[in-house]
């Protein structure tokens, strides 16, 4: 009887969700509100087309689909880095500043593209922009072409390195900090820059957890990258002139300035870069900038005031300088939205069932997108340890957060909550309680509380 009458519910459910325009069919499972699998409306364009490249295997295994602020879905390595390039891209405007605007149809190279945000950004700034983004890392290319394609933007990715001259050079890749991945890296050096970093956060203190998070943020794999020159990708495909020169490179700013030739100098309008301000390295690339003709600016973002790093704002006398408007359509409907407005239909149209507490996209009800049948209902295990983290996340976010879908950074964590949670954590549990960088790779409290469950079993330790 109970199976029959939770399937019964389960009906009703999936009937008023398919009520919402945006969503083609639908169904539930499990237990409590459940889990509702959507299939979307192609008028919900970005999650009718997010589904289809998930389904297509476009993510692989390195990428997963993120939505900082609940406003823009992209594919990218991990929760947090997708925040933080959010944040100083679309938030906080980092680029668009001291007389920095764009035309529309401008033309655009993106050097050090990562996964594109930059490259979202001034599609909606600038319609009908052309894009070239230039990325190393074949991983954060790939979410580079993801993105583009999922909203449309008109780009071309080329997966190399921009240097002085052509070639190939050794690349340090940090897989969980991608943004200070670089040809120039030095592990030590870029564990303080980080650490200066978080440093400027609200309540950050020094201290053992810091160290072992930023530690743990900086782990690096190398690998051998090709590398061009722009004087060369400019000849390839054929630009007559460059509206904007976005570059941030980590150390290697210099050699990407020392690739443009003198021909190609005259055809570039506005130059946005960040210089690491190493041996004098920031009043040099003024003085080039200055002599070259253009008028100068630069500025140090309050959060990086313990790191060398300062971006310059560069543009010919005469550019326009009126501030672009935010009209062009890049966004669309975030799965967080919809799960809002599917939420708040449930709850109005059946008051006396639960609402859905898990919501997943798909293109097949009938098989998980993966091909491997239903999606397995993940929830947070009962055990004396799990008590503990349930404990201590209720006391960050409040109790109504004790829930297996609840998010970390959802529900407001960053960095130096991470630092509190372990902190706390471990004084309880021991040092293996939870590895760092989980919780911004698998950050929900289901996905947290089974590790921490699974740190607890003798075989498990032994073996760690």
């Amino acid at each position: 009887m109970n199976e029959i009458a939770d399937s019964a519910r389960h009906q009703r459910l999936a009937e008023v969700l398919r009520e919402h325009p945006a969503v083609a069919d639908a169904t539930v499972t499990g237990d409590g509100g459940g889990h509702a699998r959507i299939v979307p409306d192609p008028v919900a364009d970005v999650l009718h087309r997010s589904a289809a490249l998930d389904a297509a295997g476009r993510l692989g295994t390195a990428l997963g689909w993120h939505e900082p602020a609940g406003e823009l879905r992209v594919a990218g390595l991990n929760r947090s880095e997708t925040e933080f390039l959010h944040r100083e891209i679309f938030t906080d405007n980092a680029y668009f500043r001291h007389g920095i605007t764009l035309p529309a149809g401008a033309v655009v190279v993106d050097v050090g593209a990562n996964i594109g945000m930059f490259t979202l950004c001034v599609a909606r700034r600038s319609p009908g922009a052309r894009i070239i983004a230039v990325e190393p890392v074949a991983e954060l290319a790939d979410a580079v072409a993801v993105n583009a394609e999922l909203h449309q933007v008109d780009a071309t990715v080329l997966c190399t390195a921009l240097g002085r001259a052509e070639g190939r050079a050794e690349f340090t890749f940090y897989p969980h900090n991608s943004v200070m991945s670089g040809r120039f890296a030095d592990t030590a050096e870029d564990l303080a820059v980080l650490k200066g970093y978080l440093l400027t956060g609200e309540h950050a203190q020094q201290g053992e957890h810091l160290d072992r998070l930023a530690a743990d943020r900086m782990t690096a794999r190398t690998r051998q990258v090709p590398v061009t020159t722009l004087t060369a990708v400019v000849h390839e495909h054929g630009l007559a002139r460059i509206d904007l020169l976005k570059i941030d490179v980590e150390k290697a700013e210099a050699e990407v300035l020392d690739g443009i030739d003198e021909e190609l100098w005259p055809r570039i309008d506005r130059i946005v870069l960040e210089v690491h301000d190493i041996d004098g390295r920031l009043a040099a690339v003024l003085a080039e900038l200055a002599g070259r003709g253009f008028d100068v600016a630069h500025e140090q973002d309050a959060r990086l005031a313990l790191t060398p790093c300062h971006t310059i704002y560069a543009r010919r006398p005469g550019t326009e300088t009126t501030p672009t408007s935010l009209t062009a359509p890049v966004g669309g409907l975030t799965l967080r939205r919809l799960e809002e407005e599917l939420r708040d239909l449930v709850a109005r149209r059946l008051p006396e069932l639960p609402v859905p507490g898990r919501y997943t996209l798909t293109t097949d009800l009938a098989t998980h997108p993966d091909g491997h049948g239903p999606a397995p209902e993940r929830s947070a295990p009962a055990s004396p340890r799990v008590a503990v983290l349930a404990r201590i996340w209720a006391e960050l976010f409040g109790p109504e957060a004790v829930r297996p879908d609840a998010d970390f950074f959802d529900l407001g964590g960053d960095s130096l909550t991470a630092v509190r949670l372990m902190a706390t954590l471990e004084s309880e549990l021991g040092e293996d309680a939870l590895t760092p960088d989980l919780i911004f790779t698998d950050s929900t409290f289901g996905a947290l509380a089974a590790a921490v469950a699974a740190s607890g079993d003798p075989e498990r330790t032994a073996r760690t």
